[in-house]
């Protein structure tokens, strides 16, 4: 058994590959056509436009390996199917669910280089990718880093410790320099939000150098008009889906100590977990469907019924997590329940077989 084990592996792992090579190379030549109106802008050159995109990559492997592994599995198995080799497995005495078993484990020791380059890899590629592109495409950006973001605005030097989406900032200091470059007020807020055109600091400190004294007050709220556009904030903010387990758990742990709003970052989190282990039930899937109704047919159309089945799941997930946060929903219970569900439609299948 541990013979056709390693034959099962080698075959499905290939296949997965090659499935996993295809989608990668699609999205990449999609990345590359979003990319191409920002050349030009500021110093973001041909190259600095393929360097980002090519540190997005290790990303775009872990989000669609899913997919892949549904490909792979449907591919491979049916290759298998059609050489009549599962037929000869089957008469030797390997059950069907034996031959799951067989699956699941090429499918764990595949979770684990997954797991590692999307927890390892990823994250710290985003991080650089985002950092390259920024600076390139505004001029005004004079430092990023993971511990936050200086941004000029005329005589303004903007800092920002922590960026919680487009429209939200938390942890923010603002210098106001005369025409003779002398420091006339610093300005610490809790947090902003941008709203009709302005944004809103909250709990803000400010302290006034005058000519002949230094004046402090504090403010429960202060309106500004002129501070960071949304546009520059998308250019810089690390989404959620791009950050590792553990910075998505320090940072919902700061935005539940300031009672900020971390929805989203609760999904990210669990999905973080269900990622991977929705590939294991993508190749379970992929059993049912090579010995039940797609036992007969050719590889194109085992691939594209795969296809829709895989990027079905994919969007099902994502609608599922959108309508979660719109409703309030357990994250972990709306994370989970797409790849629950499709299991459970895949044991159902597998004992009609």
């Amino acid at each position: 058994m541990k013979i056709l084990d390693r034959y099962i592996a080698g075959v499905v792992v290939v296949a997965t590959g090659l499935a996993l090579l295809v989608i990668v190379g699609l999205d990449l030549f999609f990345s590359i056509i979003n990319q191409v109106d920002d050349v030009g802008k500021g110093t973001y050159s041909v190259s600095r436009m393929l360097q980002y995109v090519a540190l997005g990559l290790p990303r775009t492997v872990y989000e669609f390996f899913p997919t892949a592994a549904l490909l792979g599995g449907l591919t491979g198995m049916g290759m298998l199917a059609a050489n009549s080799e599962l037929i000869a497995m089957r008469a030797g005495g390997m059950s069907v669910w034996r031959i799951v078993r067989s699956l699941l484990q090429v499918g764990l020791v595949m979770l684990v280089f997954i797991v590692a380059l999307g927890e390892g890899v990823a994250p710290v590629a985003d991080q650089v990718g985002q950092r390259l592109r920024a600076v390139a495409l505004e001029k005004r950006i004079s430092f990023i880093s993971g511990h936050g973001l200086w941004v000029r605005d005329e005589s303004r030097y903007i800092y920002v410790n922590r960026i919680i989406d487009d429209n939200q900032l938390a942890d923010l200091s603002v210098f106001e320099f005369d025409d003779r470059r002398e420091l006339v007020a610093a300005t610490r807020a809790g947090n902003a939000g941008y709203q009709s055109g302005q944004w809103t600091l909250h709990d803000v400190h400010q302290t006034l150098f005058e000519q002949d004294r230094v004046s402090t007050r504090r403010q429960a709220m202060m309106t500004w008009p002129s501070l960071l556009t949304p546009e520059l904030i998308d250019i810089v903010a690390m989404k959620p889906e791009h950050m590792s387990i553990r910075d998505i758990r320090q940072f919902v742990a700061y935005l539940e100590d300031n009672e900020l709003y971390s929805e989203q970052y609760r999904y990210a989190f669990w999905g973080r977990f269900i990622t991977p282990l929705s590939a294991l039930v993508m190749l379970f899937i992929s059993v049912p469907f090579v010995f039940g109704s797609l036992r007969s047919v050719g590889s194109g159309q085992r691939i594209f019924i795969g296809t829709l089945a895989g990027f079905g799941f994919y969007l099902a997930s994502q609608v599922a997590g959108q309508m979660g946060q719109v409703y309030g929903l357990n994250p972990l219970a709306i994370t989970i329940a797409p790849s629950l569900l499709v299991l459970m439609l895949g044991v159902r299948a597998i004992r009609r077989i």
